[in-house]
């Protein structure tokens, strides 16, 4: 038994290893696709699906290779479910690996922060103050924070995200905080306490599809020397649930109660129609003979 178990162990790590291998080697792939296309132009948010749809051909065997399933419908949902599982990690894990794809979402990061504060007014200020004298609840605060950070007041920043934390009656609720903590996230960004935005950022991610919040960890995280080691893992996985095409297309089976129901209203509704019938032939005949004076 124990060689037995030895050789699969050994089976499944060349195996794993035969897997990581060919993703390193696709992330390179994408990455070399990305620093051509940076040397033709500024990249553009589509520019990594776009080199991710132009690379996949070269991977695809692969990807359909590392599956073991017999049933063909299953084996091509997980085949789909692979490759949507790849293109939402490496989105973030090329963050870490390529540096033109880093520089480019930093980049692009710092322009939206640089032109918000070129809006920013000081003369607004005034009017956020007479908002928190007149109402000093957490939406006061919070947007006299959002404009204290356009104007790059940090510490004044922190302080009213702290305040609308405090005094906000659902602060347990990170749904009803989310824009706090994200907004105090950049603030520790810009203070260079990238591993303090880290940790804020786990606390208010929503899983593989939260993008937004997945990108700016990443980029924090990569700041604080982190790696792609720690990038969290997707969360809300469900096994597939797939019907044989003939096992959907069956009819659901009547109840004998429901079929006699159906027959003894269909019953009542044709003698109804034959009285009715007969009341208004009588009708029409009375009719008739009063007209013509047959009476």
């Amino acid at each position: 038994m124990k060689p037995n178990i030895i050789v699969l162990l050994a089976f499944l790590t060349v195996y794993s290893a035969y897997g990581q291998a060919y993703k390193s080697a696709f992330r390179a792939d994408i990455c070399q696709c990305l620093e051509t296309e940076s040397l033709k132009r500024n990249l553009t948010p589509n520019a990594y699906k776009n080199c991710y749809k132009e690379t996949l051909p070269k991977y695809a065997n692969q990807i359909d290779a590392a599956i073991v399933e017999e049933d063909l419908n299953k084996r091509y949902y997980l085949g789909q479910l692979a490759r949507k599982d790849l293109i939402l990690a490496f989105q973030y894990e090329l963050i870490y690996t390529c540096k033109v794809y880093f520089d480019y979402l930093d980049r692009n990061r710092t322009s939206k922060i640089l032109i918000a504060r070129e809006q920013a007014k000081e003369s607004d200020l005034e009017a956020k103050n007479q908002m928190v004298a007149m109402s000093p609840n957490a939406y006061a605060y919070f947007h006299r924070a959002e404009l204290h950070f356009n104007l790059a007041n940090l510490k004044e920043a922190e302080a009213d995200i702290n305040k609308s934390l405090e005094v906000n009656p659902n602060a347990s609720n990170i749904k009803s905080t989310r824009h706090e903590l994200m907004l105090l996230a950049l603030v520790y960004e810009e203070q260079k306490q990238f591993a303090k935005a880290v940790a804020l950022y786990d606390k208010i991610y929503m899983g593989d599809l939260d993008s937004q919040i997945a990108e700016l960890r990443a980029l924090a995280n990569k700041k604080a020397g982190g790696s792609m080691s720690s990038i969290p893992k997707p969360v809300n996985k469900t096994e597939p649930v797939i019907k044989n095409k003939t096992e959907r297309r069956r009819p659901k089976p009547k109840s004998t109660t429901t079929t006699k129901t159906t027959e003894i209203i269909t019953e009542r509704r044709t003698k109804t129609r034959q009285e009715a019938k007969q009341t208004k032939s009588k009708s029409d005949s009375s009719s008739l003979k009063k007209l013509f004076k047959l009476e």
